[in-house]
């Protein structure tokens, strides 16, 4: 409410009261309606009556006995003045939305670009993944074969070895006599 107030127009401090929260309503006879609900709608009226007093005065210029030749120029000329500052506002308005417009379809083309350069980074990784799966499943079931035979063979070259080592000492024990 605060900020409300700092602003310059009572046009904008309608519009910024609208925006704040009215407080609760009462639900019963006996509530009282509480504070923020009327200090809510007491603002709310001032800035109405504020936004409506330029308009008494214009009424207030044109009098009751009806316009003077001097004063219709001038209104005219007043009204001429207020519809090119309007003409005015709503042509920067105008402009600044083009510019805003041109750079959210700049921002949207850069975010475009990039995401497309993303998915084919994405795509080319899963490409590369799948590949190196597919090498790993080969090379892997190639690796299980080779183990498979080393063992078997190292199985056999051990236990021969082990037979000739039994079979040589038992010799050497019965060809050598016993030392004394």
């Amino acid at each position: 409410m605060l900020q409300a107030e700092k602003l310059t127009s009572s046009s904008e401090k309608a519009l910024a009261n609208q925006f704040l929260a009215p407080g609760r309503v009462p639900t019963t006879a006996r509530e009282r309606v509480p504070a923020t609900k009327t200090v809510h709608l007491q603002s709310r009226a001032r800035y109405t009556s504020e936004m409506r007093k330029p308009e008494l005065d214009v009424r207030k210029r044109t009098g009751v006995a009806g316009p003077r030749p001097g004063d219709e120029k001038q209104s005219a000329a007043e009204l001429d003045l207020v519809l090119q500052r309007h003409q005015n506002l709503q042509e920067k308005l105008a402009e600044e939305m083009l510019g805003l417009a041109r750079s959210l379809k700049t921002h949207t083309l850069a975010a475009q670009t990039v995401i497309k350069k993303d998915n084919q980074t994405l795509s080319h990784s899963l490409k590369m993944a799948d590949q190196n799966l597919e090498k790993l499943k080969t090379e892997s079931e190639r690796l299980e074969q080779h183990t498979q035979k080393s063992v078997n063979w190292l199985l056999w070259a051990m236990l021969i070895i082990v037979c000739f080592i039994f079979i040589s000492m038992i010799l050497f024990i019965r060809i050598m006599p016993k030392l004394k």
